[in-house]
């Protein structure tokens, strides 16, 4: 099982919510294809389902359009609920949909400024996203006029599966791409493994924005926001009152105050990047 989600169900136990005993859980895992999302909502909203937990924008997207009724608990939104059309305000949820987020307002020129940091003098800056999530395709636009603005050019990474990152890889460096970021999502993080084994052989740095293992995976660096304490909040503030009754619209949403950076000191040293 995965960190983030060991962390929330560890997190429910402390409370006296254990599968198996105290509640049943029914798990479905898009393994990084979020075009399975909506189905899989469907199939788990069949098995009369309490409280739906669904991870990602397109997993939240796909609940939201799925039920106005089972209380829906979003775990890991990439963006702003309120700019993604979630809710009206981070101050409660709307309906029957709260959640977690990973959103800053100043979040991508951190992520900047921490990139610059590890390669000083750095004009191309790639970013590796999938395509077919429209998260992705916001954020990506956000990452394009931020660069603009201290003349540092973005170099497009489109990453669907983890059979498209040779070539994206070889289409950045062709580019002359300095170092690249990886954009948080289930997509991506699926395939961080791959990502870091493909970075390594193609000689390409890639930081991905969120941690999980990347680093220990032999990933260079992670800098953004760290979910997994943002997994444990969501269990102990939104999951245990909506099992004990409260309505997602009782609830506010939970987000960071701030970007981390975890960096594997030997990668670092091979690609001759600075760790501060």
């Amino acid at each position: 099982m995965a960190i983030t989600n060991q962390t929330f169900f560890d997190a429910l136990a402390e409370k006296g919510y254990k599968d198996g005993s105290t509640m049943r859980v029914v798990f479905r895992s898009a393994e990084g294809d979020m075009g399975k999302m909506p189905d899989l909502v469907r199939q788990v909203l069949s098995e009369n389902a309490d409280v739906l937990v669904v991870s990602s924008s397109p997993g939240c997207a796909a609940a939201a359009a799925a039920t106005a009724d089972t209380p829906v608990l979003c775990i890991s939104v990439q963006d702003d609920p309120v700019r993604e059309g979630l809710t009206d305000s981070l101050e409660r949820g709307r309906g029957n949909v709260v959640g977690v987020h990973s959103h800053l307002a100043d979040g991508i020129e951190q992520q900047l400024d921490g990139l610059l940091a590890m390669k000083p003098g750095a004009t191309r800056i790639g970013v590796l996203f999938n395509p077919e999530n429209k998260t992705h395709l916001r954020l990506l636009e956000l990452w394009k006029s931020s660069a603009a603005a201290k003349q540092i050019q973005i170099v497009d990474m489109r990453v669907t599966k983890a059979a498209d990152l040779d070539a994206a890889l070889k289409a950045a460096l062709a580019e002359k791409t300095d170092l690249a970021i990886g954009l948080l999502g289930a997509d991506t993080y699926a395939i961080r493994k791959e990502i870091a084994e493909g970075a390594a052989k193609q000689r390409l740095p890639i930081v991905m924005d969120t941690p999980g293992g990347y680093t220990d995976m032999g990933g260079v660096a992670t800098l953004g926001v760290d979910i997994v304490p943002l997994y444990r909040e969501g269990a102990i503030k939104q999951m245990v009152p909506m099992l004990e009754g409260k309505r997602p619209s009782d609830l506010a949403w939970i987000g960071p105050d701030r970007i981390s950076a975890k960096f594997n000191g030997e990668v670092v040293r091979s690609f001759g990047l600075t760790a501060d």
